[in-house]
């Protein structure tokens, strides 16, 4: 059963499910009475966290997701991000603060829960955009923010500055974590620890490649996006190989290689949240049955590459 992680935002008094849904396809290739749906799903299941960027189909996708979750706004934490919309990009306080105005316009609320840099911005400095956003929490206008897709160092250059600077630190890092790139997590392990900072694993199945459709990244149709660029990384023996035994472990458990997939990321405690992009309901359905405290220890270790045999 999907359950809730009390940690994460513990200190601000939020409480988020450890399975958050990822909005992506919000407005763009799902039509907003499906986002009505899935929302409303994700709340009768106990899913409350909902993620989402003001990138993502232009605006299309915060505004979607404001319309389903108006008139219930205290049942979930909104997360989105900034700082890749080509119309107002960076992380400069001029940008930020039309970014932030736009995306709470679009929310149809007056305050977001996790403000997120959506990638670190060279051409700023890091105190600018840390004094901002530390700015927004005195004044309500956020409760936390996180910073996304960023290498250890980054992280400890966001926090030290951030503490310096005396008000609140960064609260998350939302980074790819999956079976394929699980080295991610270990890498900035070490900074999530010092730091107390939690953890959301976006792309846990790496873009639909650990669905159980395909054996390689070869046998997505040319019309992925695996298919081009962001399959680069996925082309190699060693991903190959990774499907592989999840495809023979979910065989011999009798488990959806997708759900399989996720349970390895769960099981691991100190993930905060995995979000998992939707584009109807049903889809969220199928994952109700998630139960990662059912997987045993040798089980992840064959998936992970670390054990030879799953026996």
């Amino acid at each position: 059963m999907i359950d809730f992680s009390t940690h994460f935002l513990e200190s601000i008094g939020l409480r988020v499910s450890r399975l958050a849904v990822g909005g992506s396809h919000f407005g763009v290739s799902t039509c907003r009475k499906d986002v009505m749906s899935i929302v409303s799903t994700a709340l009768d299941l106990g899913v409350n966290f909902f993620d989402t960027a003001d990138i993502y189909g232009k605006g299309e996708s915060e505004s979607a997701l404001g319309d389903a979750v108006y008139g219930r706004r205290h049942h979930v934490v909104i997360a989105t991000k900034f700082g890749h919309n080509e119309a107002v990009k960076g992380a400069s306080r001029t940008a930020m603060t039309q970014c932030l105005h736009n995306s709470l316009k679009r929310l149809k609320t007056d305050y977001i829960d996790l403000y997120q840099l959506h990638a670190p911005d060279p051409s700023t400095p890091v105190e600018e955009t840390i004094s901002t956003l530390q700015l927004w929490v005195k004044e309500g206008k956020i409760r936390c923010y996180g910073i996304c897709n960023v290498k250890p160092s980054e992280i400890e250059h966001y926090c030290n500055t951030a503490q310096a600077m005396g008000g609140m630190l960064p609260t998350s890092v939302q980074n790819p974590v999956n079976i394929l790139n699980y080295q991610n997590y270990e890498e900035i392990q070490f900074s999530l620890n010092t730091f107390q900072l939690g953890l959301l694993a976006s792309l846990p199945l790496a873009r639909g490649l650990l669905g159980g459709r395909y054996r390689s990244v070869l046998d997505v149709p040319r019309t992925h996006p695996l298919s081009g660029y962001k399959g680069l990384g996925y082309r190699n023996v060693r991903t190959k190989k990774a499907i592989d035994r999840l495809i023979y472990a979910a065989q011999e458990l009798n488990r959806p290689p997708s759900l399989l997939a996720l349970e390895v990321i769960l099981a691991n405690r100190d993930i905060t949240s995995v979000l998992v992009g939707m584009s109807h309901s049903e889809q969220l359905l199928s994952l109700a049955d998630l139960n990662s405290s059912l997987l045993q220890k040798k089980t992840i270790d064959y998936i992970l590459g670390r054990r030879l045999a799953l026996d």
